[in-house]
């Protein structure tokens, strides 16, 4: 994961989080739709990564440099939570509960936020979905 011009496509999307990350107006919350094998992980990988740099560049791209970016490429930075689930055809409540809902009382730990990325969304069961709007 290096910076939003190593992805190809969703131009519209990445001008619009580039902006949003430009003039402070970061939404709580964002889908990104699109094929299979389309990027959509990537382009939230990066998107996470230039939330939490350190030294932002003017082109609002992650420097790649600081420690908060090698962490993120590393995937060990610890206020990036890509949430993980065990069963292959669906996300259940007890996933949402024990990888979101009892970390979120947390701040972040040594960045700006705290940012839950849950590939496969659409695998969430209702309960699961449920368990995320009342948080």
């Amino acid at each position: 994961m290096s910076s939003f011009s190593d992805i190809y496509g969703y131009e519209t999307i990445k001008e619009h989080m580039q902006s949003a990350i430009k003039l402070g107006k970061v939404s709580h919350a964002y889908i990104i739709n699109g094929g299979l094998g389309s990027g959509k992980k990537m382009l939230a990988g990066i998107f996470a990564k230039t939330l939490q740099c350190e030294n932002m560049e003017e082109t609002v791209n992650p420097c790649n440099k600081c420690h908060s970016c090698i962490q993120a490429d590393s995937g060990s930075q610890p206020d990036i939570i890509w949430v993980k689930h065990e069963k292959p055809t669906s996300i259940g409540v007890d996933d949402v509960r024990d990888q979101i809902i009892s970390d979120m009382q947390i701040k972040p730990y040594s960045s700006r936020y705290k940012i839950y990325i849950i590939d496969e969304a659409e695998k969430l069961t209702v309960a699961a979905q449920n368990a995320l709007l009342k948080t």
